[in-house]
């Protein structure tokens, strides 16, 4: 398989997803229209430059005429909108705003020489030619002689930092295949225009930033043609996806949604789910009723200085214990705890730092007081009360 950034990624984001769209290939026509959109903007930019390069300026309303005619051209009715609140119209203007400040940006377009628009470039990641990457640059162009800049649209609406774009892969690849067709080049720069927020960002890789990145996506590929089990990934990614009526996470929803009211209530899934939650929801009820009734007999036992409580056919042992509490895994108090504990060479014994461990083991004396004075300062004072109901036996 050859592979490409969109590819790679997409297994990133899910296994699932990837299994569908590459291995077993199933074609969907369904189509976010963030991307509808971004699509229609790249091909109006693609238009401009490439007149550009037979010395046919556009002039802006030109372009958007391009972008509009597309639009309407390629709207199609699988094409799914996530933010309900934003229909079609709003996004065509987004789209025309984005064109808009391109174009009085970078007018009169000579910041650098147009070499390539959706340019192919492949990629051999090893000697043998057994990892492949494939791409399209959006737009390749040389400022000046020995200078190559790979540009590339994104027309999505979260801006990035730029510790994100330095960590970016896709344009790293471009600037690797790039390099074995101009091998005479001294400096290439990755640009991003963030269409949206009339932003763009620069970047640069070193000899070592690109080694890394080819070592990484070489074991990428290995653990992809090695897999046999292709999980789901849930994250907020999936309101985009296309596969959400076969999906393993929204199957059921997308089978049970067309069911009339009479159908759906008795739907054996959507029952089950009825009666867990009321389930569920009583236990939630009778877990907090048993803690109020634990205190109470805490209370009443302390009160009353006894350790057994009775009934006609049950006891509950009541006990209480001593504890520290410490700071939790997210707590900012933890490093210091786990500075403490190793410093008093007791780290092996609590290797995993559990802290009812821990606990417990400073109240039992298991280690010399001067090992574990600095510790029991971060711990706070507490109590661990122990009741359990027996059935009676006394004879």
């Amino acid at each position: 398989m050859t592979y490409s950034h969109s590819r790679l990624e997409s297994y990133r984001q899910c296994p699932q997803k990837f299994k569908f769209a590459y291995i077993d290939q199933i074609a969907s026509n369904t189509e976010g229209i963030e991307a509808f959109m971004g699509s229609r903007v790249h091909y109006a930019l693609e238009q401009l430059y490439t007149n550009l390069r037979f010395e046919k300026p556009m002039t802006l309303e030109a372009v958007l005429d391009i972008y509009k005619n597309d639009w309407e051209a390629k709207w199609h009715d699988e094409i799914k909108i996530v933010r309900e609140e934003i229909g079609p119209a709003e996004y065509f203007k987004i789209g025309q705003r984005a064109i808009t400040d391109y174009y009085r940006r970078y007018h009169p377009f000579n910041q650098s020489k147009t070499l390539g628009l959706e340019y192919r470039v492949t990629l051999a990641l090893d000697e043998s030619g057994k990892y492949t990457l494939q791409g399209f640059v959006d737009r390749l162009s040389q400022p000046s002689d020995g200078v190559l800049w790979i540009h590339d649209y994104k027309a999505k609406s979260l801006l990035p930092t730029q510790p994100d774009l330095d960590e970016d892969r896709q344009l790293a690849f471009y600037q690797m295949a790039v390099a074995t067709l101009w091998p005479e080049t001294k400096e290439v720069v990755l640009i991003w225009h963030y269409l949206l927020f009339d932003r763009e960002f620069r970047s640069r890789r070193t000899v070592e930033d690109l080694h890394k990145l080819r070592k990484e996506t070489i074991a990428l590929i290995d653990e992809i043609e090695s897999a046999t089990l292709f999980p789901t990934k849930q994250s907020g990614l999936c309101n985009w996806c296309e596969y959400h009526a076969i999906c393993p996470l929204f199957k059921h929803l997308y089978e049970t949604i067309p069911l009339p009211k009479n159908e759906y209530l008795k739907e054996e899934g959507v029952a089950l789910v009825g009666q867990f939650e009321r389930l569920q929801s009583s236990a939630e009820k009778i877990k907090v009723e048993i803690e109020q009734i634990k205190e109470a007999m805490v209370a009443y036992a302390q009160t009353k200085k006894v350790d057994i409580l009775y009934n006609k056919t049950h006891k509950v042992r009541v006990r209480v214990y001593p504890k520290l509490d410490f700071p939790g895994k997210d707590n900012p108090g933890r490093a210091n705890l786990e500075a403490a504990v190793k410093k008093a060479g007791i780290w092996d014994d609590v290797a995993t730092l559990d802290t009812f461990v821990l606990s417990k083991k400073l109240q039992d004396k298991q280690w010399p007081p001067d090992q574990i004075d600095e510790i029991k300062k971060i711990g706070v004072p507490g109590k661990t009360n122990w009741i359990k109901l027996f059935r009676r036996d006394e004879r």
